[in-house]
């Protein structure tokens, strides 16, 4: 009897402790900090373990992703920049806290950023980045939302630098394909899994409906999963591909319709006299100098890839068209002062020759009339002389006022000596200016059709081919 009641007492006793302690534990959590604290106490949590670690199951994160901008999309350095909300939800079963007191109060808790290094958070990181930081404006724009049930929500913005390796076979007529690529730096898939959020009435990817870029419009976006494996082992991924197509409106304005402009105003000198050099040179000149700076102004913006472009293609066959119509008036050149030369012989032939038909009727009348001091051979001898003198620069005019033909002795006075008319001269060449402006002529209709030509196969080529049948 004595002994039972000895232990009714050490009974009662251990229960006014108990009492106490719960008492005074109910007075702790009376306040936000003081519940946190003991929450994430590090006596019990430690933020270097991963969530169910020691069930030996993998910790599944969910991510959501909300795009506010897409800018700054540089086809030479191959990036795009991107201002996006990125959002990770996991369970941690340490964080769970809904058969406390504090659950009916609250069924969930929004942390101060600072806290989310007191708790373990997912090592996810971007693939594909080249810079990036969080933004602090004003202060560091993160939310860390704890739920009764162990629920975490982690969100926070980013400034991105992405890379995009782009195709330009097709520029500047193409599409391009960007991607955000998000991954585990450490935790294999055993240990930790991606997911898209597929909840209802969620999704996993939003645009900023009011997102706009100078030279490209988001024609689509898609989810995907890309998991990989690597020597280390095999990682979960996630992919976000942006389609982005390409505003064709600036190069339009900027570079065809210039280059276009330059190509017609080179058709122009087929129209010109090609006797007048300066202008038509200056023409061709002008034109191959523009197309040529335009060319190289728009490579500047460009990387250096190896393989050919559609604005390649396009300013390079401006400047073939600007140059052969250069070189088309060289032809012209030289086909009229050939024409030239031969229409100088035929003149000088017709001189000489009433010369010979006056000397042989002198002859005939010597019996009336004396004997020009001027002899057939001495003749003879200068037209051999004219011949001879092709390839130079006499014209005709000069062979007309030459002072060997006209320095002779002055006959004496004919009494009323009818000359016989000399023998018409035939035509054995076509006319100069015939001939120079045939050329002219076939080159200002040549020269138009085959442009449009061009640019029928460009367009329909350009317009309608995709990239991979250009890569083939």
């Amino acid at each position: 009897m004595p002994h039972r009641s000895g232990f009714h007492t050490l009974l009662l006793f251990f229960t006014l402790i108990s009492s106490a302690n719960l008492l005074r534990n109910d007075a702790s959590i009376n306040t936000v900090e003081d519940f946190l604290d003991t929450l994430i106490n590090s006596s019990h949590y430690d933020r270097r373990i991963r969530p169910f670690f020691d069930q030996s199951k993998p910790c599944n994160v969910t991510m959501t992703i909300h795009i506010n901008t897409i800018s700054a999309i540089n086809e030479v350095n191959m990036d795009y920049n991107t201002d996006l909300i990125f959002r990770q939800s996991w369970y941690d079963p340490r964080l769970n806290y809904s058969g406390t007191e504090w659950a009916k109060r609250s069924p969930e808790i929004t942390l101060h950023y600072s806290l989310i290094d007191r708790i373990w958070v997912p090592d996810s990181f971007f693939r594909n980045a080249k810079e990036g930081k969080r933004s602090d404006i004003t202060v560091p724009n993160r939310l860390i939302r704890v739920h009764r049930d162990g629920k975490v929500l982690y969100s926070q913005r980013l400034l991105l630098k992405l890379d995009c390796q782009m195709k330009l076979q097709k520029f500047p007529l193409d599409n391009q394909t960007c991607v955000v690529n998000i991954g585990s730096y450490a935790f294999a898939t055993k240990d930790l899994v991606f997911y898209w959020d597929e909840t209802p009435n969620v999704s996993a990817i939003r645009v900023n409906e009011d997102l706009e870029m100078p030279d490209f419009v988001l024609s689509n976006f898609e989810s995907r999963y890309c998991n990989r494996t690597t020597a280390t082992g095999s990682f979960t991924c996630l992919l976000v591909v942006l389609h982005l197509k390409r505003l064709f409106g600036y190069y339009l304005v900027q570079v065809y319709i210039p280059s276009m402009l330059i190509v017609i105003l080179s058709f122009v000198s087929f129209w010109i006299d090609h006797k007048s050099v300066p202008a038509r040179i200056s023409v061709g000149l002008l034109t191959v100098l523009t197309v040529t700076t335009q060319s190289s102004g728009i490579r500047s913006q460009l990387p250096r890839v190896s393989y050919i472009k559609a604005i390649d293609v396009w300013m390079s066959a401006c400047l073939v068209f600007v140059f052969a119509g250069l070189l088309e008036y060289a032809l012209v050149n030289v086909i009229a002062r050939k024409n030239e030369l031969r229409q100088q012989v035929r003149f000088s032939r017709e001189v000489i020759g009433n010369r010979l038909a006056q000397v042989h009727f002198y002859k005939k009348d010597d019996t009336h009339h004396q004997t020009p001091a001027e002899t057939t051979e001495t003749l003879m001898h200068k037209m051999s002389v004219v011949e001879k003198n092709l390839t130079g620069a006499n014209t005709a005019s000069s062979l007309v006022h030459n002072p060997s033909l006209s320095n002779t002795s002055a006959p004496a006075p004919i009494p009323q000596v009818i000359l016989p008319p000399p023998a018409p001269v035939q035509k054995t060449a076509k006319p100069v200016r015939d001939t120079a402006q045939l050329v002219d002529l076939i080159s200002a209709v040549l020269f138009p059709v085959a442009f449009i030509v061009f640019n029928i196969i460009y367009w329909m080529v350009y317009l309608n081919m995709h990239v991979e049948y250009i890569l083939k």
